[in-house]
């Protein structure tokens, strides 16, 4: 019998942070004022300089037509000219492909690296991303745990799940999402010793430039005798706030980098040039990035200070754009199965849209985008919301009538 669709990919899988954002929409149309904080597009403005560029060349009708699968000629060498600068890398255009956002490059990565009878390493939590583009590639997922008491890599689950034989890529993601969490370069150091060269490393860079405490390290500079395995993905979309442009790239063994370039010449066809042109000045702005972060760092300050001794306890960031709440104690006595339920409880009832841990392999947690201009006012909603003494009465009566509507279905 031919495989369908169901058995490819299952309805688990569905991402519910946007299940949780059309939620909120439909509240929002009724009226209701409803606090989003489920995905991560920056609510700042696009950097006026990047703007410009772009509508200068959308009104140049022979800068429209240029088509390059691999990306524009000028961000790619702009892309290596940057990591070099900032980072003290050694790369080339060459080692760079440009794509509509960094989510393609995955998918395209793991299909060409990894197949049924291999299997792809991530962290858990995960980014969903990860685990999607594994089923897509008919791989198996296996995982290394980030411990949520300290934020560091379990190197125990690491050892113990990593496969000289069978894993053919590990996906490193720092600063991470949804946890907020910093690999550190001791930690990437053994990460690697242990994979040994017998499969690639991907690191997810894209939060690289929303640190809140420390300065980043690309592991291109600082293990150079890694480069023939590492692969770095990065996009504009998170701290250059250009998520809906969808320009990302890879820096990657040039090999790779000719092999995604043939699979893009059959599916990509290209990217925008007008926004690839326009990502070449976002490259030159250090002060955007550096604004956000400030900012971002202080909502996940204030997040920490409000939420902890409520019972879904913050899991304090030290960058990206989420906050991390840990409700398995808090799910348990107020009658809650999953952080599904306990999301949309909290959609219903505060009016905060939050997503689910489901999402990212912690099914009684919560993660919260700081990517909301009133965000510290949905902060304190959910403060009012955790140490309500009408939660548990309503968690009873929601649990009554989602099993009456499953019945009933």
């Amino acid at each position: 019998m031919p495989r369908t669709i169901r058995d490819l990919m299952p309805s688990d899988l569905e991402f519910q942070m946007f299940v949780l954002d059309e939620l909120a929409d439909v509240l929002i149309k009724q009226g209701a004022d409803v606090l989003k904080l489920t995905i991560g597009v920056t609510e700042l403005p696009m950097p006026h300089d990047v703007l410009a560029r772009m509508v200068d060349k959308l009104s140049n009708p022979e800068f429209v037509r240029r088509v390059y699968p691999e990306g524009l000629p000028e961000l790619r060498e702009a892309i290596a000219d940057f990591y070099n600068r900032r980072y003290g890398t050694n790369v080339s255009a060459a080692n760079v492909i440009v794509n509509t956002g960094s989510s393609p490059i995955f998918r395209n990565i793991f299909q060409l690296l990894s197949g049924p009878e291999f299997e792809i390493m991530i962290p858990r939590p995960y980014y969903a991303l990860y685990l999607c583009c594994a089923r897509l590639a008919g791989a198996k997922a296996t995982f290394y745990d980030i411990d949520l008491d300290t934020k560091r890599v379990d190197m125990d689950s690491f050892r113990r799940n990593f496969s000289p034989e069978r894993t053919s890529l590990v996906v490193i993601n720092s600063p991470g999402n949804p946890v907020g969490n910093v690999v550190t370069l001791d930690e990437m150091r053994e990460m690697y010793e242990i994979v040994d060269h017998s499969a690639y490393v991907l690191n997810d860079e894209i939060y690289n430039n929303t640190m809140f405490y420390d300065k980043f390290c690309t592991p291109l500079a600082v293990f150079p005798q890694h480069r023939d395995i590492t692969i770095v993905a990065n996009s504009f979309s998170k701290g250059h706030r250009m998520y809906t442009k969808r320009v990302g790239f890879a820096i990657l063994p040039e090999e790779l980098q000719q092999n995604l370039r043939v699979i893009q010449q059959h599916t990509l066809l290209c990217t925008d040039p007008c926004y690839q042109y326009g990502m070449i000045a976002a490259l030159d702005d250090e002060d955007s990035p550096e604004q956000l972060t400030r900012v971002y760092r202080s909502r996940a300050e204030y997040t920490t200070e409000r939420l902890t001794g409520t019972g879904c306890e913050p899991i304090p960031a030290e960058g990206g754009f989420y906050a991390m709440l840990r409700c398995t104690e808090w799910n348990a006595a107020h009658g809650f199965e999953s952080s599904k339920e306990l999301a949309r409880d909290i959609l219903e009832e505060a009016h905060v849209a939050v997503v689910p841990g489901t999402d990212f392999g912690a099914p009684d947690d919560l993660r919260l985008a700081f990517c909301n201009a009133r965000y510290t006012e949905g902060i304190d909603r959910l403060r009012e919301y955790f140490t309500s003494s009408a939660v548990s009465r309503r968690a009873r009566g929601t649990q009554r009538t989602r099993v009456t509507a499953g019945a009933e279905a």
